[in-house]
């Protein structure tokens, strides 16, 4: 514990805090830009192309993933500020002399990760969504429910989105710390959310389930990647 207080008082918190409110701003903004497209498609007879806009798991979807990219590309800058820059710098002489094990200051560094993520996320996604239910009651667009306990839904999808981009994050600083460099590190995330998050919406109405696999795949590979990270910290010399 004393380990992961160290790891917090070395990075400015606020400057994440204000780039998670910022990445909150845009999902509002956004899940309002899509109850305008729901409301002027509806009044010109509906569309297939508004399918995901017209019930609350497709908005739900949508806003998910655009915040697993969103949330994936912090979680990596977090890493690649407390990971890459720690170890691949100057510094990593007065890092390695700790009277710790390594292994130790590294999970402590990554639990920080994960923490900061998973809650911004968390916090970000479900405040996102639910400000954007309140909207839609004042502008008399409300998408169809499709049973189920939506506020359940919410709050377990965005969970899992935090664990699912913090796990991203970590594998994009291994990634980067081989690179020496922490905007590779970034430019990794970039990849890995191209190329996956359109997944998220595959099944809007088992958001749940689609999430919780992706989570388990990610945080897998992430477990794997960091394991071979601290093999490589382990009898790094400075």
């Amino acid at each position: 514990m004393n380990l992961y207080k160290l790891e917090l008082q070395k990075i400015r918190l606020s400057s994440y805090i204000w780039c998670a409110f910022g990445i909150f701003a845009g999902l509002l903004a956004l899940g309002i830009l899509f109850l305008i497209i729901l409301q002027v498609e509806t009044g010109n007879g509906g569309s297939q192309d508004v399918e995901l806009f017209d019930h609350w798991n497709g908005l739900l979807a949508l806003i998910t993933a655009l915040a697993f990219a969103c949330f994936s590309v912090l979680s990596a800058a977090v890493a690649a500020k407390a990971i890459v820059s720690e170890y691949c710098k100057d510094n990593a002489a007065v890092l390695l002399s700790y009277p710790v094990k390594r292994k130790a200051v590294l999970a402590a560094k990554c639990l920080m990760v994960c923490t900061i993520t998973t809650v911004c996320a968390f916090v970000s996604n479900v405040s996102a969504v639910g400000i954007v239910y309140v909207i839609a009651q004042f502008m008399k667009t409300v998408p169809q429910m499709t049973g189920g306990p939506f506020a359940l839904t919410v709050c377990m999808s965005s969970i899992l989105m935090g664990i699912l981009s913090s796990a991203a994050g970590l594998a994009s600083a291994a990634f980067g710390y081989r690179r020496r460099s922490g905007i590779a590190a970034i430019v990794c995330s970039l990849a890995i959310v191209c190329v996956t998050a359109n997944l998220v919406t595959i099944s809007p109405r088992r958001i749940v389930w689609v999430m919780l696999a992706m989570s388990v795949l990610f945080t897998g590979a992430a477990n794997v990647i960091c394991h071979l990270l601290a093999k490589k910290i382990e009898i790094m010399e400075v």
